[in-house]
């Protein structure tokens, strides 16, 4: 994460040029993330359920496809939707190698919150 020198006072501006997973602002209860493609999005080996909170995902450039309950129902995402995955839902995201995705979820998401079931 990279943090972007600015001319407005009170206002901060990220980048994120890395692969995988990335938390970028978090404020008391909630935070953002990036999400882009690495080994980890690239095939579906697990899905995982968050106890406490919902996590909505946006698609912002190229695909990815949401695996939806232990069926691992497919839903291929849309530019620009958001797509809000209840809490203790299962789920998983598989990108594309262009995949950009806006993440929001609970600032105190971590394992010890969060079931994984391994394909």
């Amino acid at each position: 994460m990279k943090k972007i020198e600015n001319a407005a006072k009170g206002l901060d501006v990220y980048e994120f040029g890395g692969r995988g997973y990335k938390r970028a602002i978090t404020f008391k209860t909630w935070c953002l993330a990036f999400l882009t493609q690495d080994d980890e999005y690239t095939v579906n080996t697990y899905i995982e359920r968050h106890m406490e909170t919902d996590e909505v995902f946006v698609l912002l450039k190229g695909e990815a496809t949401l695996y939806i309950g232990k069926e691992r129902t497919p839903v291929k995402m849309e530019l620009n939707k958001f797509y809000n995955v209840t809490a203790g839902t299962w789920h998983n995201i598989v990108c594309s190698s262009d995949a950009s995705v806006l993440v929001a979820e609970n600032s105190d998401t971590d394992k010890t919150n969060t079931e994984y079931f391994y394909l």
